[in-house]
């Protein structure tokens, strides 16, 4: 049987002379080179090094950034797999020129342009705006964990440390007990001192970080990264991470803000939501979220600053004080003209005005209370409380946003079920398909950067697959000759400039016996 076969290795081939005949003209590659080569990288606000008569030039950021955004697409992604690539892959060799920066200065871009990678991410999100691929209209917001680079063992809270500490005790106890029996040699004697020496000093450093723990103000500190914080994964897995909010338009699923941040959901609804609408550009917007989000507070907020949310909301805590299902809550009528509640048997619950102050976890809400004197002798208070001073209901300040979202979710509850249609899958895209499912840098500001350059990417592939290769490449070559024209508008207004100067300023030059030539560069800078 015949089979296809490759060419001899030891026999002399006739390679393409030029490196351009290796990249097919639909290559990802060449929309790259075409996309990057119409941002301004200074006004983006990337770092380049200053050329040193008497040092080697740096790399610009426009090839760097190309480097990173082939590098994401394609799954790779530390700096010593995409330096590894630069030796190796055609592609890349194309799209640098034969540029193979060593790992150190690709790592050190990262960590160096976190906001040029934020500022690029918005830049991309408003040409979405402007292509109309942005609805503006429904988002859907969730967070998701993702691993840091601090491992659980440099994860500290105040009962780690005790535990810690109080073996370090034992072990120091035991030493001393055996220096005290006295039948040691004089080696195994020095041996067994220099132990206890070092578990003092283990004391000391956990001495050290229980005190750092007491001033940081929260409940843990992480020793390698310390914005990280060790948060539950899903079911019973603990891992320290951080929490990625985002949020996604549903008009073409598309990411159009988020925030890094070492907390849970319950306090990000309003702020993303505002961050969202900037990006959108509107005055309003409807946002879906699961029931992480449902704070009444947050709610609240929403409702006064336009923001019309679906948020799933959890089941009501029951007490045990309610024996019975007929006298639950949500079965007593609040009357809202007349601010009293009606029980099922058509007692009136009034209150005194008065509000009170009420923890939930670790938050404080003011609440009413509503009372009857009817408990008294009314023939069915054994169903309805076990409470010798009758029925107490508490309402909460923020109880009409959190009714009327519940109404919201009630009645069109359609909507609602689109969240997850809308946001879930790109989780699953950027933490199974890519494998982006930890943080490769430390600290707020840099994994800000590299989320901004994640979603970026993320955005970047969803509109080559939305507009196709050949819209894609005539979108890209108006964006170039646009910039194009601004940059001969700017060349003349400083052609104009500079003859200005000379008919003005040249009697001034010659008095002041100054170089015109300084001026102009001075000026025109």
């Amino acid at each position: 049987m015949a089979y296809i076969t490759g060419f001899d290795r030891k026999q002399a081939q006739l390679f393409p002379m030029c490196i351009e005949e290796y990249i097919s003209d639909i290559s990802e590659v060449r929309l790259i080179d075409m996309y990057v080569d119409t941002l301004d990288m200074t006004q983006l606000g990337f770092k380049a090094d200053d050329p040193n008569d008497n040092g080697r030039p740096g790399y610009h950021p426009r090839d760097m950034f190309k480097l990173y955004m082939y590098g994401y697409l394609n799954r790779i992604r530390t700096s010593r797999l995409l330096a590894r690539e630069c030796g190796r892959n055609t592609e890349i060799m194309w799209l640098l020129k034969g540029l193979t920066p060593c790992f150190r200065t690709i790592a050190g871009f990262r960590s160096e342009n976190p906001e040029a990678f934020r500022n690029i991410f918005s830049q991309l999100v408003g040409q979405l705006n402007g292509l109309k691929l942005i609805g503006g209209k429904t988002a859907a917001l969730d967070g998701s964990k993702f691993r840091a680079v601090n491992s659980k063992k440099n994860n500290y809270n105040t009962r780690k440390v005790k535990r810690h500490m109080e073996r370090i005790d034992e072990k120091i106890d035991e030493y001393l007990e055996m220096l005290k029996v006295g039948d040691l040699s004089d080696e195994k004697e020095e041996e067994v001192k220099a132990k206890i020496e070092k578990k003092k000093e283990q004391r000391l450093k956990y001495k050290g970080i229980a005190k750092q723990i007491a001033e940081s103000g929260g409940d843990q500190v992480s020793t390698t990264d310390p914005d990280s914080r060790s948060m539950i994964l899903h079911g019973s897995v603990i891992e320290v991470a951080y929490n990625v909010q985002t949020v996604v338009d549903d008009k073409n699923k598309l990411v159009t803000t988020f925030e890094v941040t070492n907390q849970n959901d319950r306090k990000a609804l309003l702020n993303m939501s505002l961050q969202a609408m900037e990006a959108c550009g509107v005055d309003e917007i409807t946002i879906l979220a699961d029931k992480g989000y449902h704070n009444g507070e947050q709610l609240s907020a929403c409702e006064a600053a336009n923001i019309t949310t679906y948020v799933a909301y959890p089941e009501v805590p029951r007490s045990g004080d309610i024996p019975t299902a007929d006298y639950y809550g949500e079965k007593f009528v609040y009357d809202k003209e007349a601010d009293t509640y009606t029980c099922p048997q058509g007692q009136t619950l009034k209150t005194n005005g008065n509000w009170y102050n009420k923890m939930y976890e670790q938050f404080i809400t003011r609440v009413k209370h509503y009372k009857t004197t009817g408990c008294t002798g009314c023939p069915v208070k054994d169903l309805c409380t076990r409470s010798e001073r009758g029925r107490l209901i508490e309402r909460s300040e923020h109880a009409e946003a959190v009714e009327a979202n519940a109404n919201r979710i009630d009645k069109h509850y359609e909507v609602y079920r689109k969240r997850q249609e809308i946001i879930e899958h790109i989780f699953g895209t950027v933490k199974r398909q890519w494998s982006y499912d930890h943080i490769l840098l430390k600290g707020f500001t840099k994994n800000n950067g590299e989320f901004a350059l994640i979603y970026f990417i993320y955005n970047f592939r969803r509109l080559v697959n939305i507009l196709g290769e050949k819209r894609m490449k005539k979108w890209l070559k108006s964006l170039f000759c646009l910039l194009l024209n601004i940059r001969q508008s700017v060349e003349c207004h400083i052609l104009k400039l500079n003859f200005f100067l000379k008919i003005k300023m040249e009697p001034i030059v010659r008095v002041m016996g100054v170089n015109r030539i300084g001026i102009l560069g001075f000026c025109t800078n």
